[in-house]
C-alpha cells in the first residue's frame, strides 16, 4: 500500500443496503476502512481494466504491424531469388535433380 498523503475528498450518499454491502465487502477484503475499500474498488474497476486492455491492444496491434512488415520483406526476398539459379545439388525448377 502506498503511503502517499491523501489530500482530496470525494463524497457521495449510499442507501443503507449499499452501505452494508460495502462494509461487508470491505471487511472481507481486509481493507482498513470502507474508504480504503472504495478507493481500491475504483482503481480496479472495469474501466481501469479497460484502460489496461486498450494498452495491451495497442501493443498487440504494433506487433502485428511489425510481423506484417517482416513477412512482406521475406516475401520480397523469396520472390527476388526465384529467377536465380539454384545451388548445386538442389532440385531445379522443373523437379529434375541438378548434377555438378
Amino acid at each position: 500500500m502506498s503511503f502517499e498523503r491523501l489530500t482530496r475528498m470525494i463524497s457521495f450518499r449510499v442507501s443503507e443496503n449499499e452501505f452494508e454491502v460495502l462494509r461487508s465487502k470491505s471487511e472481507a477484503s481486509g481493507a482498513r476502512s470502507i474508504s480504503d475499500y472504495a478507493r481500491f474498488a475504483l482503481r480496479e474497476s472495469p474501466s481501469a481494466a479497460g484502460d489496461r486492455a486498450d494498452a495491451d491492444f495497442d501493443q498487440l496491434s504494433l506487433e502485428v504491424k511489425r510481423l506484417s512488415t517482416d513477412i512482406r520483406r521475406l516475401t520480397d526476398l523469396l520472390e527476388g531469388t526465384r529467377g536465380l539459379p539454384m545451388a548445386r545439388g538442389h532440385a531445379a525448377s522443373n523437379g529434375d535433380h541438378v548434377e555438378a
